[in-house]
């Protein structure tokens, strides 16, 4: 069976993060009175942040896993010649 890469504690930590992010702005929801308004913009933009980051390193373990096909595959043959149109 193969180790995990990287990747995946990278994105559970960001996961862990968001979810934390997400109860405080709960707490902030659920705390707010008249005089004291609640504004989750700022909340937003890390859940933004956070989610953008998470794609890229989705992105990036494509990216990687590709590259490493490519260096186990068998070299190209030199003495095949491309087809003609």
């Amino acid at each position: 069976m193969k180790a995990p890469s990287d990747h995946v504690s990278e994105i559970g930590l960001l996961t862990f993060i968001a979810g934390g992010v997400f109860i405080a702005m709960c707490i902030g929801i659920w705390r707010a009175t008249a005089d004291h308004s609640f504004d989750p913009s700022a909340y937003l933009v890390v859940l933004t942040l956070i989610v953008g980051a998470i794609k890229e390193r989705w992105t990036q373990r494509s990216v990687d896993r590709m590259g490493a096909s490519l260096a186990n595959s068998p070299p190209a043959d030199p003495a095949a010649k491309e087809p003609a149109l």
